[in-house]
C-alpha cells in the first residue's frame, strides 16, 4: 500500500488513475482508497469510472476516521484482492505520519502495512513558496502546505509541465536545498513515462516511509482547515431539446469558476464529474492557479440530461460560497432553459482535527 497526501489541487488522483492503468498494463490489479471530510467523492467517481476498484473514507480524514480507513481496507482486500493499493488522503490533511503511517504498522489490524508515502505538489505553488512569495491562501492555511511538504517520505514535484522547461531544473534544485536529504522527483502525471518514474521510485519503497513525526501546531493546523469552506452537490440538469449538452456543462463550470475567482477567493480545488445518458463522461478540475485548456476535458455529451457530482473547496465562508453557486446555478439554467434536480449542497467548514491514534516514538 503506498500512501499518497499532499495539497488539494496537486493532482494526486490524476496521478493516481494513471499509475492504475500502467499497472494493469503489468498484469497487476490496483485499488484505491480516497478520503474527504465530505459526501459525494468526485474522485470515488472518477476512479471507479477507469473501472478500478474504490472504497472511500468520506465525512473526515484518515486520521480522525482511522477505524473506518482500516473497515475499508479490508472491504477492498475481500472485494477486489488489489495488488497495490493506493490511499489518497483529503488535501487539508497533515501528520499523517503519527496518525496513520505508525498506528498501521504498530497496530496491526491492516491487512496491508503501507509501503511508502508520497506528498504531492504542485509545481508551480511550490516554486512561489521557495522564492518567498505569497501564495493565494492565508497564513494558517499555507501553514499546512509547509507540514505536508516537510513530512513526505517522497516529495512529488507535479505538474512539472506547467513551468518553462528551462526552468524546470531550477525548481526541483530549489526543492533539494530546501528539504536536503528527502528523495524528490519531478511528475508530470499525465505523462505515462513520468508516472513510471514514480511507479519505479514506488517499487524499491527503500527510504520512502518517514520515521520522523512532525512537531504540530493542533491549534493552527484547526485554524487552517477551518478557514476553507466544503461543497458537496450531486445535480441534474434537463434541456427541452438535444444538441447543447456540452455546452451546458462548459457554461457551468466555467460559470462557476469564474464566479468565485471574481471574489478574490482562493480556491484549494473545484471538481467536477460530467456524464450523460449515454455512459459519456469526464473529470474538469480547477486549482489556485488557471490553467488554459480545461474545456477539453468535457467530453462529447449527448442526449437532454446532465448529471453533475462536484465537490468545490476554497477559502471563503460556506454561506458565501453557497450563495455564489446557487447564483450561478439558476443563471447558467435560465440561459439554457434547463430544468435542475437535485439535493440540497452539503456546504460546511472542517472542524478541529482530533486523531484517533498519534504515535510519535517508534510505534512499536
Amino acid at each position: 500500500m503506498h500512501l499518497v497526501g499532499g495539497f488539494l489541487g496537486s493532482g494526486k488522483t490524476t496521478a493516481i488513475v494513471q499509475a492504475c492503468k500502467l499497472l494493469a498494463a503489468r498484469g497487476l490489479r490496483a485499488g484505491v482508497v480516497t478520503n474527504d471530510q465530505g459526501k459525494f467523492l468526485v474522485d470515488t467517481a472518477f476512479v471507479r469510472l477507469q473501472d478500478f476498484p474504490a472504497v472511500e473514507v468520506g465525512g473526515g480524514c484518515f486520521c480522525c476516521n482511522y477505524g473506518d480507513l482500516e473497515t475499508q481496507l479490508q472491504t477492498l482486500m475481500a472485494n477486489a484482492a488489489p495488488d497495490v493499493i493506493f490511499a489518497e488522503s483529503v488535501g487539508s490533511c497533515a501528520d499523517l505520519v503519527a496518525t496513520v503511517v505508525k498506528p498501521l504498522l504498530a497496530l496491526r489490524h491492516s491487512p496491508v502495512p503501507p509501503a511508502s508515502f508520497s506528498v504531492f505538489a504542485d509545481a508551480r505553488l511550490l516554486s512561489l513558496h521557495l522564492r518567498g512569495m505569497e501564495l493565494p491562501f492565508s497564513d494558517d492555511v499555507v501553514y499546512i502546505f509547509e507540514q505536508q511538504l516537510e513530512e513526505a517520505g517522497l516529495l512529488v514535484v507535479n505538474k512539472l509541465d506547467l513551468i518553462p522547461v528551462e526552468k524546470q531544473p531550477e525548481i526541483l534544485a530549489r526543492v533539494r536545498e530546501r528539504y536536503p536529504g528527502k528523495p524528490v522527483l519531478g511528475l508530470c502525471a499525465l505523462e505515462a513515462d513520468s508516472i513510471q518514474n514514480w511507479l519505479e521510485r514506488l517499487d524499491s519503497s527503500e527510504g520512502l516511509l518517514p520515521e520522523e513525526t512532525l512537531s504540530i501546531d493542533y491549534q493552527r493546523y484547526g485554524r487552517g482547515e477551518q478557514q476553507l469552506s466544503w461543497l458537496d452537490q450531486q445535480l441534474t440538469l434537463r434541456l427541452p431539446e438535444e444538441g447543447r449538452l456540452t455546452s451546458l456543462a462548459a457554461a457551468l463550470l466555467g460559470g462557476l469558476d469564474e464566479a468565485v475567482r471574481a471574489e478574490g477567493i482562493a480556491i484549494g480545488h473545484l471538481k467536477f464529474v460530467v456524464a450523460d445518458d449515454a455512459g459519456n463522461s469526464g473529470k474538469v478540475s480547477f486549482t489556485s492557479l488557471p490553467s488554459a485548456g480545461w474545456e477539453d476535458q468535457i467530453p462529447a455529451l449527448t442526449g437532454r440530461r446532465l448529471t453533475l457530482d462536484m465537490n468545490m473547496r476554497v477559502e471563503m465562508p460556506a454561506e458565501d460560497l453557497n450563495r455564489l453557486v446557487n447564483q450561478t446555478l439558476q443563471r447558467v439554467a435560465r440561459q439554457f432553459l434547463a430544468e435542475v434536480e437535485g439535493q440540497d449542497p452539503a456546504v460546511f467548514h472542517p472542524g478541529l482535527p482530533r486523531p484517533t491514534h498519534r504515535i510519535t516514538g517508534a510505534g512499536k
